[in-house]
């Protein structure tokens, strides 16, 4: 199997590094940047130490390998699959591992089945300092059995979700609203908590609020809580705003938190619901649902 990559950033590296460590002998790649006076050291200097050849254009890696992925950022991701088309005969497969929108992962799919080629809609779910090359990756497309088949014996995670292109990066991406979001948040607390010192108790309050506790148990409690003290608990945000606003912190998170909670308070779950609190999200979800159907 000859193994390519279009992009050799962090992605291309650590898989291509436990490939080769694993005994895959033949990887190849390109990289915009491997000939940038001064940058392109660096995309040559991984190459080398990774064990890949570079190769001159994108087109060039497509023609040689029988697999390739493509990593490079999200944004240019329809246009780097068209820039290759020329390259793409029948069988070959491309799995796009950008973060790229789930339209342009279907997009892409449909350039390449138009070629002959096999394409495939792949997301990283972890990060890649940590797990490396066995960094879970969920796929998504009609032909995704060679590419699980070819890699997973040199030790990679693949998982199959569906046949449709654009399943997996829409999982990251949803992932991501709490992931990313959650990291700002604790941003703007521990920000707030050292201005006013007592970043120590807060840590410890919260801890002793959910540690200990499953995701799904936090996860479920919170938001049927906010469903139904929506009301009281948006004007508990409007009044941390301001206090945030007093010690010199931006409420960006918080300001974000108390529209969501005004956004609960206006489903009137206490209504809906007959004054019988809802046990769970899902039952939250099907008010949620509903007004979303009534504003089409």
């Amino acid at each position: 199997m000859k193994l390519g990559f279009i992009g050799f950033g962090e992605v291309g590296y650590e898989i291509s590094s436990g490939l080769v460590e694993q005994g895959l002998k033949e990887i190849y790649a390109y990289d915009i940047m491997q000939n940038h006076p001064e940058k392109g050291h660096i995309v040559k200097d991984k190459a080398e130490k990774a064990g890949v050849t570079l190769l001159d254009s994108g087109n060039d890696v497509v023609k040689k390998c029988d697999m390739i992925l493509m990593v490079v950022p999200g944004a240019f991701a329809l246009d780097t699959t068209k820039g290759l088309l020329d390259s793409v005969t029948p069988g070959k497969l491309l799995v796009d591992l950008s973060t790229s929108l789930p339209s342009v992962k279907r997009a892409e799919n449909e350039l390449i089945s138009e070629k002959g080629g096999n394409f495939i809609d792949g997301a990283l779910m972890a990060s890649l300092s940590q797990a490396h090359y066995k960094v879970p990756i969920l796929v998504s497309g009609a032909n995704c059995q060679p590419f699980i088949d070819a890699l997973v014996p040199y030790g990679m995670n693949i998982k199959q979700i569906t046949e449709k292109p654009g399943d997996a990066i829409a999982v990251k991406f949803v992932r991501s609203i709490y992931m990313k979001g959650i990291a700002a948040l604790g941003a703007e607390m521990l920000e707030a908590a050292n201005v006013l010192g007592v970043d120590k108790l807060v840590i410890d309050s919260i801890g002793n609020t959910l540690d200990g506790k499953s995701f799904a148990f936090n996860n479920n409690y919170l938001v049927v809580a906010s469903a139904w003290h929506g009301a009281r608990q948006a004007h508990e945000m409007s009044d941390v705003m301001k206090m945030l606003e007093d010690i010199g912190v931006a409420p960006i998170m918080t300001q974000a938190t108390e529209k969501r909670l005004e956004w609960f308070r206006d489903l009137d779950a206490h209504t809906y619901f007959n004054e019988k609190r809802p046990e769970n999200w899902q039952d939250v979800a099907v008010l949620w649902d509903k007004v979303r159907e009534e504003g089409k």
